[in-house]
Formats: structure tokens, C-alpha cells, sequence
């Protein structure tokens, strides 16, 4: 099966603290890639978000203190582990997307490009 996406995925696990302003809840999360126009987070917080929220996200950690810190929800699944937990595609919001964030994106693109082993590339990037 084959995707048709428009930017390239980094895998790239981030804990991280979310909210859903128009909703009233928040939550914690892991982002489980990243590209240039979004992120995929998942958390163990299920809920039915009202059409168009926006999602705002937030990291305690330096990791990625630069990243776009707002995004539309663009579509929700469940999935099923141990516990039930909720992915959601989020598309960054164009007015907060930052150039550090795309120089470090651009960066780890980079790194991958010089790894040698398809076996690594497998595990960190889409």
C-alpha cells in the first residue's frame, strides 16, 4: 500500500503536553513523527474533538523547544493497546511554522541521507 504524502516523515518519539482550548481538555502525549506541515500524537486521552479544533502543544523537554506549538486536528483514530489510546493527525497552523523549526527538520533529513544502513533508515523515518 502506498501513501501520497506531500512532505516527508521523521520518526521521532517526543513526550509532550497538549489542550484542545474549545474543548476545555488536555492531556499528555507522544508525538510519533513529524514533518514539515504536521505531526502525529498519540495519547492515552480519548475524546471527540468539534470540527476544525485547534490543538496546542507544548514539550518541557529541549528536544524540540522550536517546534510549531499550534495545529489543527485533522483527523482521529482509536487504536487498540493494553490501554485504548487516540492518534491524531495535526497540520501546523501556516503563521507559527518558524525557520529554526525547518532548519532542524532539514538537519535530521540530512543525517539520514549520510546513514549507510537501510536497516536504520527504516527505523527513523516514513
Amino acid at each position: 500500500m502506498s501513501e501520497n504524502r506531500r512532505h516527508f516523515r521523521l520518526r521521532e518519539f517526543i513526550d509532550v503536553v497538549w489542550n484542545v482550548t474549545d474543548l476545555d481538555i488536555s492531556g499528555e502525549g507522544v508525538v510519533i513523527n513529524i514533518s514539515k506541515s504536521g505531526l502525529l500524537l498519540q495519547t492515552d486521552r480519548v475524546f471527540r474533538p468539534a470540527e476544525s479544533s485547534v490543538v496546542s502543544i507544548g514539550s518541557g523537554i529541549e528536544v524540540l523547544p522550536f517546534a510549531p506549538k499550534q495545529g489543527r486536528i485533522m483527523w482521529l483514530r482509536r487504536i487498540r493497546t493494553p490501554e485504548e489510546r487516540l492518534q491524531c493527525g495535526v497540520q501546523f497552523l501556516p503563521s507559527v511554522t518558524d525557520d529554526d523549526f525547518q532548519q532542524w527538520l532539514q538537519s535530521k533529513v540530512d543525517q539520514l541521507s549520510d546513514a549507510g544502513d537501510a536497516k536504520i533508515l527504516g527505523n527513523l523515518a516514513y
